[in-house]
């Protein structure tokens, strides 16, 4: 009997010196960037330089057209 009340307070010693170890890893939030919108100079250079590989030439009524139509597809809203 006093072999089973030992081995039974061994055990409760040993549980109660027992840890245990977490961790947690906490993700950061994503970092939102600010991004400006084109400037209007920019987007006509874009513009006339996509009519320009289209084989348009400048100063010419449909190179004039083309800009305009490429201008209004690439600006914002």
């Amino acid at each position: 009997m006093a072999r089973r009340v030992f081995a039974l307070l061994l055990l409760a010693a040993c549980a109660a010196c027992a840890t245990e170890e977490h961790t947690t890893i906490v993700a950061r939030p994503a970092v939102r960037a600010v991004v400006a919108p084109p400037s209007d100079a920019q987007l006509i250079a874009e513009s006339q330089a996509a009519c320009t590989s289209y084989g348009l030439m400048h100063n010419t009524a449909t190179f004039d057209r083309c800009v305009a139509t490429e201008f209004a597809a690439r600006r914002p809203g």
